[in-house]
């Protein structure tokens, strides 16, 4: 027993770290990661990622707002379109065949992937930048991104941080530590869907999050330390990962 609640903590330790420091939210790691440690279905893992996910907004944007590289105002703008998102995900999830959301997200990561490649000078090209929050392509995408989060419990940042680098413009460390802010509330109404319906394992949840809360709270302290273009090379090699295994599981169900 203590093993499990050592795995649980150290599992959200791990995701939390990972997510404060590349604006994801951990989700990637915590649903697998719970699916394994702790034998939870695969909606209940997504409804305790969800609130993980909570957590690491929660430990790291306190960091980055200090540091004023939070865009408030952006910030503030997208939620609107992200919570959309992620609500109407939440209600629909458990009636949408799995497969081709699974293989059009794959889809999608491969294309954010191929875009943010910090080592190739196609990194930016074909991207205007808008100065726009509320433009017809920020909007779908950040309505997509809040999706994202209400399907797979990955917070959306996976994507709102593509949002906030390719199609606003802005650095790559704003990027991030204004994902960190939104994912919090996108994931807040999400696993609010997930906790009425009674998804959620408490005690399970309560241990993960103490560990989501360690990581996260750490690894905003100590970000600064590593090599912006070091970072986006991980995040470009999650995302592919993310795309590898979203196909694999897409294909798998057909």
């Amino acid at each position: 027993m203590s093993e499990n609640l050592l795995a649980l903590v150290s599992v959200g330790f791990l995701a939390g770290s990972f997510g404060a420091l590349l604006g994801v939210g951990g989700g990637v790691i915590l649903v697998p990661g719970l699916i394994l440690v702790a034998g939870l279905p695969f909606h209940s893992a997504v409804a305790a990622s969800l609130v993980c996910v909570v957590a690491t907004s929660v430990a790291g944007s306190s960091v980055y707002l200090k540091r004023g590289r939070v865009l408030l105002d952006v910030a503030v703008r997208l939620q609107f379109y992200t919570v959309f998102g992620a609500v109407l995900a939440g209600l629909v999830a458990a009636r949408i065949p799995a497969a081709p959301l699974y293989l059009a997200f794959s889809v999608l990561l491969l294309m954010m992937a191929y875009r943010m490649m910090p080592l190739s000078k196609r990194a930016n090209s074909g991207v205007r930048p808008v100065s726009d929050p509320g433009s017809p392509k920020v909007v779908a995408a950040s309505v997509g991104a809040g999706s994202v989060a209400g399907f797979l419990g990955v917070g959306g940042g996976i994507l709102n941080v593509p949002i906030l680098h390719l199609l606003l413009g802005q650095p790559f460390e704003r990027a991030v530590a204004t994902s960190v802010y939104m994912i919090g509330v996108t994931g807040a109404a999400a696993a609010f869907v997930y906790i009425a319906r009674g998804d959620l394992e408490p005690a399970v949840a309560a241990l993960t999050v103490l560990g989501t809360l360690a990581g996260a709270g750490v690894a905003a302290l100590v970000g600064d330390r590593f090599d912006q273009r070091v970072l986006k090379t991980i995040f470009v090699l999650l995302l592919l990962y993310i795309a590898f295994l979203m196909g694999s599981r897409g294909l798998a169900a057909f």
